[in-house]
């Protein structure tokens, strides 16, 4: 082992975040971050760097965007205030007469 594989096992738990010590050590052999053997049994011997294993869950490639009704687009904004005027003068000249 080089001097900074040694330095880097006298850190901390990457799970309880707590002091290694001098007992026994489980080691990622990827990345050599150090466990207690209990935390890497509870971790499903797996390693708690982000990114340092492959998620057993790849993301899905996104789909086709949806199309939905821009209700802010002008075109249709003009069409729904037309539409709104229809209906008041419709009611005004039915209800007038009452």
């Amino acid at each position: 082992m080089s001097m900074l594989q040694l330095e880097r096992l006298k850190g901390k738990c990457g799970v309880c975040l707590q002091d290694v010590g001098d007992g026994p050590l489980a080691v990622c052999s990827h990345c050599g971050s150090t466990y207690h053997p209990d935390c890497w049994s509870f971790n499903r011997r797996k390693c708690a760097v982000y990114g340092c294993w492959k998620s057993p869950f790849p993301k899905r490639p996104l789909g086709p965007p949806q199309r939905h009704a821009d209700i802010f687009n002008p075109y249709v904004m003009a069409g729904m205030i037309v539409l709104m005027l229809a209906i008041f003068v419709w009611n005004w000249l039915c209800f007038s007469r009452l």
